[in-house]
């Protein structure tokens, strides 16, 4: 009797591990839709956006679709409600989807920077070269710009930098929300704002709209490193399809089309697989800062 009733409760374990695991993982999609933010200047991404759904769906074997989101925290909903299967995000968007949405992390960009290869970057605060302001507590009761506010080198990390300068952003400063990194540095400089928080190579990234960009604006500090932005896909996708994904990814930086194409849209030359590990620092800060940060 007794390995009848076990053998029983192994047939119901069995089933509901079963009905688990089909709950999490589905067919394959016939479409998948790849979610983007406004890093860069709009037009210039959306002309590349096609080369891009190509380049994806020649390796993966299904349509791509790539779109262009408002902002970071709506890609991140657009990838709970199953509205985009693939997203490249910033990295703290990358942890917020993961903590709300169980999103998995499957690749991290890389950067060449100076003539070297890189896999962080570092958020900065930036200012007008005729500007007064030497040092972050300066700006109090300035007019500032953040980029997004799911942006790490956008807003998680300067917000951090502002309060251990003594800063409350939200009581000693006016702020807004830019929405690209290159649009926080027009901010700055048009004298729309005193200064604006981007990643630290927004600057020259910019002069494409601002031809003197770099003598008109520069950065005031830099914080620590941040690991660079990556790619997410959403819960259910099969397994065997989250690993075409993955490798379509890490192929684009291996031709010269590709990373011509990543240049464009991200300033990146390619993808190195993750497991998201990387992105600790990133959980450690936003822990940090939880409670001063409500998105």
């Amino acid at each position: 009797m007794a390995h009848r009733r076990a053998a029983a409760l192994m047939a119901v374990v069995l089933i509901v591990g079963m009905v688990g695991a089909m709950a999490q993982a589905g067919p394959a999609p016939k479409k998948l839709i790849l979610g983007m933010v406004p890093s860069r200047e709009i037009g210039r991404m959306m002309e590349n956006l096609g080369p891009l759904s190509k380049m994806l769906s020649d390796r993966i074997g299904i349509p791509v679709e790539a779109v262009v989101t408002t902002n970071f925290t709506g890609l991140i909903e657009a990838m709970g409600t199953g509205k985009a299967d693939i997203g490249i995000f910033g990295p703290f968007a990358l942890v917020l989807a993961e903590e709300r949405h169980k999103v998995t992390i499957i690749a991290k960009s890389i950067r060449r920077t100076r003539g070297h290869f890189v896999t962080s970057y570092n958020a900065a605060i930036n200012v007008r070269v005729d500007s007064p302001f030497k040092t972050l507590a300066d700006l109090k009761g300035r007019r500032f710009a953040f980029v997004d506010p799911a942006s790490a080198s956008g807003y998680l990390f300067p917000y951090l930098m502002l309060v251990e300068a003594g800063i409350n952003p939200e009581r000693d400063l006016r702020t807004i929300f830019a929405g690209s990194h290159d649009a926080a540095i027009v901010a700055v400089y048009k004298k729309d704002v005193d200064a604006s928080s981007t990643h630290d190579n927004a600057i020259p990234d910019s002069v494409r709209e601002l031809p003197d960009a770099e003598q008109v604006v520069k950065i005031l500090v830099r914080s620590a490193p941040i690991p660079n932005d990556g790619v997410a896909v959403r819960r259910g996708l099969p397994d065997d399809l989250v690993t075409k994904i993955q490798e379509a990814f890490v192929d684009l930086g291996k031709t010269a089309d590709g990373v011509r194409l990543l240049e464009a849209l991200y300033n990146v030359i390619g993808y190195a697989r993750s497991d998201g590990s990387e992105f600790g620092v990133i959980r450690r800060t936003y822990n940090i800062m939880r409670d001063k940060i409500r998105i």
